[in-house]
């Protein structure tokens, strides 16, 4: 099983109780040390592991004083190591991949201090829990795979030719079995009808009948099971065409251990997130590619996205959307400029003149107006690596399950909605955003009320049915994450000394 370790070096930029202070300490009361043990014996069901707490809990009633003083400490200790890791403070993100660049700084002992000095270590040990039903969702399902990893699936579903309704296959039984083990349960087949007394028939004629049944004595594929199939497949970024091809085999065959150490990598992910999350915000996810607008905590506008190649990956961080630009120009980053266009350029001569290329002192750029690669939208986002949201002349790609084809910036399906959306609380309607594109002039309208964003990664997240979409890992993003979980990667300094580390700022991560 795949667990979140809590780093040594966090471990031990933790104070002890009492030695980092001159000052005799309140001793914690009976309440407030109860309530640190029911907060740490939650731990284990996020998949993160602490020291074991059963002699400390023991020693909390000791006659003794200074045994009674260290088991606290040791609990404080533990409750503070607990609430950095819920922060996602265990790793430093960036130290894993640049890309990562999500995490929030939070001072887990400060917090405690301040929480204790004002006799609120219960608010605060609340506080820590995060109450988000998608992070919920997830924890469940954890806890679902956790105990299918303990035991293994039932069945291998071996290869062979697709199996498509109609078929007749020894495989069926495993494959049955293997769905109903995650959930994908098939009901049982209508009972025959009750075949009407027939005379006694010759030798010949019972002899073609056991010819015929053993022709036909293997499992049926049928609609029940296909449908199931192209439930799974659904669930797993496959086409759901409920054949049971390669691809789906594959998918069978993964082991629960894996699945639980995707869910693993996904809680961490989600950890760096705010514990409460604007109820108005963008959720940008280049896993899938999705973006969703959501407006009092629950989503008002859904589209697909593309995003970054996986040489050239969009990053994940949190900004928020400041204004919106109508009819934009692209000013090429100079790398893109260099390797790609002007080599096209000279490949086919007029190639900038029949796509609205100019060159201005220097830098290329391509003028606002159909044939601009940024479309007839942009939304600007601040952040370091020059990342925003556009839309997009080339429409095709919406189509496709394989978005991610940009240089970083993300493109999008419903960019005029979003804008609308976005406007509406300083009165913008649909048809003024279609007025302003119409103008065909280059108009910025900043956004008196700036919409946060957050672009997230997201390979597992659980559905409105309860099972869990898989997504692929197309940046080796997971990977990277549970090599560090497991401690092949550097762990988080303390908040209080750790530097800031710059992301890159490859200019072929910005623009189309």
């Amino acid at each position: 099983m795949h667990r979140l370790l809590l780093s040594a070096a966090l471990a031990s930029a933790i104070p002890v109780f009492a030695a980092a202070n001159t000052e005799p300490i309140r001793p914690l009361s009976p309440a407030e040390a109860a309530a640190i043990v029911a907060e740490l014996r939650s731990a284990p069901a996020q998949g993160i592991v602490l020291p074991d707490i059963g002699a400390d809990v023991a020693e909390l009633s000791d006659s003794r004083p200074p045994a009674r003083a260290k088991a606290q400490a040791r609990l404080i200790r533990d409750a503070v190591a607990f609430a950095a890791a819920e922060h996602g403070m265990d790793l430093d993100p960036q130290a894993i991949d640049p890309n990562f660049d999500l995490r929030a700084p939070y001072d887990a002992q400060a917090a405690f201090d301040r929480a204790r000095a004002e006799g609120r270590i219960g608010a605060w040990l609340d506080a820590q829990t995060r109450k988000d039903p998608a992070y919920l969702a997830l924890l469940a399902a954890r806890a679902q795979y956790a105990a299918l990893a303990a035991s293994g699936w039932p069945a291998e579903v071996l290869n062979g030719a697709p199996l498509e309704v109609g078929m007749r296959d020894a495989r069926v039984p495993a494959l049955v079995e293997r769905l109903a083990a995650e959930g994908y349960v098939i009901a049982p087949p209508p009972a025959p009808p009750l075949s009407p007394s027939v005379p006694t028939r010759s030798h010949r004629h019972h002899r073609r009948r056991r010819k015929a049944a053993r022709r036909w004595r293997l499992p049926l594929y049928d609609d029940r099971i296909a449908a199931a199939v192209a439930d799974f497949q659904s669930h797993h970024g496959i086409p759901a065409t409920g054949v049971l091809d390669a691809t789906t085999v594959a998918a069978l065959n993964v082991s629960p251990a894996d699945r639980l150490q995707t869910i693993d990598v996904n809680l961490e992910r989600a950890r760096w997130l705010p514990v409460t999350m604007p109820a108005d915000r963008i959720e940008a996810d280049i896993a899938g590619p999705i973006v969703t607008l959501l407006q009092g905590d629950a989503p008002s506008l859904t589209m697909r996205a593309v995003a970054g190649t996986p040489r050239k990956q969009t990053p994940i961080f949190a900004s928020e959307v400041v204004a919106v630009v109508f009819n934009p120009p692209w000013y090429v980053p100079a790398d893109i400029a260099r390797k790609e266009l002007f080599p096209h350029e000279v490949r086919s001569p007029g190639y900038f003149a029949r796509n609205d290329f100019i060159v201005s002192k220097g830098a290329l750029i391509q003028k606002a107006g159909p044939m601009s690669s940024l479309g007839y939208i942009k939304f600007d986002v601040p952040d370091p690596y020059e990342i925003y949201l556009h839309d997009t002349p080339s429409r095709g790609a919406f189509a496709s399950s394989e978005r991610w084809r940009s240089h970083g910036c993300m493109r999008l399906q419903m960019p005029r909605e979003l804008a609308a959306a976005l406007l509406a609380p300083q009165g913008w309607t649909s048809d003024a955003v279609d007025k302003a594109i119409a103008d065909k002039a280059t108009r910025r309208v900043p956004l008196a009320t700036k919409t946060p964003i957050f672009v997230v990664y997201r390979t597992a997240e659980v559905a409105d049915d309860g099972k869990v979409d898989f997504r692929s890992d197309v940046y080796g993003w997971d990977a990277e994450l549970a090599a560090a979980m497991a401690g092949g990667r550097p762990a988080a300094r303390h908040p209080a000394t750790a530097p800031r580390r710059q992301p890159r700022r490859s200019s072929a991560t910005r623009g189309r």
